[in-house]
């Protein structure tokens, strides 16, 4: 078994790089993306285990929802970790189920835990 793939999709450049060298510390082999369109791209080219797909981008504060529903239509079985600095029932008025997500994970995200669920779900 090789080392699990993750595609960060995040338009923070400073998450990425945190939190890419945390996970590569950790084992796993790191692609990211600033945009959506980016990232949607790469999934056909490093065929990630998983995504960790930040929520709010500044072009529109629901891509990120968009972009969930977009890849789950595409690829059902590509488990979406959702992480966001944004508080998951009360931003916007909307909850946790409100995304095609498998978690939603608020940010900063904690390392121990974003292993965990990484290795949850794939």
């Amino acid at each position: 078994m090789g080392n699990k793939t993750i595609l960060i999709i995040d338009d923070d450049r400073d998450i990425i790089e945190t939190t890419g060298a945390l996970l590569e510390y950790e084992g796993f082999v790191i692609h990211s993306a600033e945009t959506v369109e980016e990232g949607i791209r790469m999934i056909e080219t490093v065929h990630p285990d998983i995504i960790l797909l930040d929520i709010m981008f500044p072009e529109k504060k629901t891509k990120g929802f968009e972009a969930a529903e977009s890849i789950k239509e595409k690829h059902p079985n590509l488990p979406i970790l959702a992480f966001s600095a944004i508080n998951r029932e009360y931003a916007f008025g909307f909850a946790k189920e409100d995304i095609k997500a498998e978690e939603f994970i608020n940010k900063p995200v904690e390392t121990d835990k974003l292993v965990e669920l990484i290795n949850k779900y794939t």
